[in-house]
C-alpha cells in the first residue's frame, strides 16, 4: 500500500466521530472535512495523476465550501437511511 493511501485511511479512522454517526463539533467536522480531500487525493493518485495535480483537484472537489457541502449531503443521506430501517 502507497505511503498516500496509508495516510488517507489512517485520517478516516482518526477522523471518526464520537457517536459514531454524524459529526457534532467544529472538531468533528473539521477531521472528516480533511480525511475526505486526503482520500479524494489518494484516490486520484491510486488513478495514476501526479502529485500537483491530484492536490489541486482534490481540493477543488473535497476541500473548501464544494467539500462542506459533500460532507453535509452525505451525512444526511446516512442518518435518512437509518431512519427509515
Amino acid at each position: 500500500m502507497t505511503d498516500y493511501l496509508t495516510k488517507a485511511i489512517e485520517m478516516v479512522m482518526a477522523a471518526k466521530p464520537a457517536s459514531g454517526l454524524r459529526p457534532e463539533t467544529t472538531e468533528e467536522w473539521k477531521k472528516v472535512h480533511a480525511a475526505s480531500e486526503e482520500l479524494g487525493y489518494a484516490m486520484l493518485r491510486q488513478g495514476g495523476m501526479s502529485e500537483i495535480a491530484a492536490r489541486k483537484l482534490a481540493n477543488e472537489i473535497y476541500g473548501g465550501l464544494a467539500g462542506w457541502i459533500l460532507l453535509d449531503m452525505a451525512f444526511r443521506e446516512g442518518r435518512n437511511e437509518q431512519q427509515t430501517k
